[in-house]
């Protein structure tokens, strides 16, 4: 029996990259009316960096069994080699759904890393050929061609030029396209939109889970995808920022609360504050002709919330604006002199109410107030708890599904941070916006 190919298309969702197409390779052209979602069984094991299966224990479940087991099909058609619906073809592409075994993370809020899902799909029902040469039957798919994700169009990895301290980051980053585009429901005698010759830049700090760790071996995509920093790359947030903002997402040794004596202490100091900066400066220099330096956005989640914080104390003069996400930066550490430095820059807090790990009532709240009552620009949206707000995740009775409080990231990426902590909306020029359209409107 002949082992064929396949390839993979990764979703990036709000709950973590996950495998939502298998493509296979035929070695003959099929018509998609004789393609069965139920002629092919999938098989996944996940495997950890050394090739061993993970062993995981669900929740309820007494002991920890190996993460493998069968994928249902929910879809089969004809395709190119990329996943796009054909009438026929010799690629077949098989939707799957999101569940524990197209997951292609394991993890948690304090550490994660990519594992392989080892895919093995067996064709269990014979298909006709396109031409009418021999049916296609008993296909075996098992080595794979490629891993294919659409969201990372334009995203590159690099590591800056020269250590700073000891240090040197890893990071990866999205490059804008500048090219004109045709606005939406356009005449055809239209003029294309002209873009920005020099485009905003947003650095997003990721969180304890997505930083280096023990995961040596791999590079600093998950830093951006492990949670979905790529929603930053899409509209509508692209177009808050005139169609075009780079996006700069470094990679974290160990956590960016390391203050070389504690990795996740209350000193709210970093031994990374120095280098994070110095990366930053080292990317506007290396495009300088592209972007607009009074447009230096910075935000992040968890614990790149707190070096959201960290870093627009230590530079007050050079972010237009910041929007940490549950940010660990603590009471005691809130003195007079924080609040006029870090009053110099406009900032969105984003939190939620009994946050299992970030204590807002330690943290965001009495910085907002302080920050309020001494008249710099500062908001604050405060979610009640944290649920889908999508409509596409749901718990078993209907309701949207839940997810710990600390996760409020979720409705950052999504866009739904639109109001103040008085459940006002936010304005700009008297118009309602989300935190991602007022940080496109600040200028420093």
């Amino acid at each position: 029996m002949y082992s064929h190919s396949y390839a993979t298309v990764t979703t990036l969702g709000d709950f973590g990259p996950w495998i939502s197409k298998i493509i296979l390779d035929l070695p003959r052209e099929v018509r998609t009316s004789d393609i069965d979602p139920g002629a092919f069984s999938v098989f996944c094991a996940r495997r950890k960096h050394d090739g061993s299966i993970l062993m995981r224990k669900e929740r309820g479940a007494s002991e920890a069994l190996p993460s493998q087991g069968y994928i249902s099909v929910a879809a089969a058609y004809t395709c190119d080699d990329r996943g796009n619906r054909l009438s026929t073809g010799t690629h077949v592409a098989l939707e799957v759904g999101e569940e524990r075994l197209t997951k292609r993370i394991e993890g948690g809020v304090m550490g994660s890393q990519y594992i392989d899902n080892d895919i093995t799909v067996t064709q269990t029902r014979a298909i006709p050929a396109a031409t009418g040469a021999e049916p296609l039957a008993g296909l075996v798919f098992d080595q794979l061609r490629a891993t294919l994700c659409p969201a990372l169009d334009r995203w590159r990895t690099s590591e800056m030029s020269a250590s700073v301290d000891g240090i040197s980051l890893k990071y990866g980053y999205f490059e804008p396209d500048f090219a004109p585009v045709m606005p939406p429901f356009a005449k055809p005698d239209t003029p294309p939109v002209e873009k920005p010759e020099k485009a905003a830049l947003i650095v997003y700090l990721h969180g304890a889970g997505e930083g280096v760790g023990e995961a040596t071996w791999e590079g600093p995509e998950r830093a951006y995808t492990g949670n979905r920093v790529t929603a930053l790359s899409q509209n509508p947030i692209q177009g808050y920022f005139d169609g075009a903002a780079w996006v700069l997402v470094p990679q974290c040794p160990t956590f960016w609360m390391d203050d070389g004596v504690e990795q996740l202490g209350h000193s709210n100091r970093s031994i990374y504050t120095a280098p994070l900066k110095a990366l930053i400066d080292e990317f506007i220099a290396e495009h300088a002709d592209r972007i607009d330096t009074s447009r230096i956005i910075i935000a992040g989640l968890s614990n790149g919330g707190f070096m959201t914080v960290r870093m627009c104390l230590d530079y007050p003069d050079f972010f237009a604006a910041g929007l940490p996400c549950c940010a660990p930066f603590f009471t005691e550490n809130q003195t007079p002199e924080a609040i006029e430095a870090l009053g110099q820059t406009p900032l969105w807090f984003i939190h939620s109410k009994g946050d299992e790990l970030v204590d807002p009532l330690d943290t965001a709240l009495p910085l907002y107030h302080k920050l309020v009552n001494a008249g710099a620009e500062a908001h604050m949206t405060y979610f009640d708890h944290v649920e889908d707000l999508t409509g596409r995740y749901r718990e078993a009775d209907g309701t949207p599904k839940k997810t710990f409080n600390h996760g409020v990231w979720i409705h950052q990426f999504n866009d739904f941070c639109r109001t103040d902590l008085d459940g006002c909306n936010v304005l700009v020029d008297g118009e309602p916006v989300s935190c991602w359209e007022w940080a496109a409107a600040q200028r420093r």
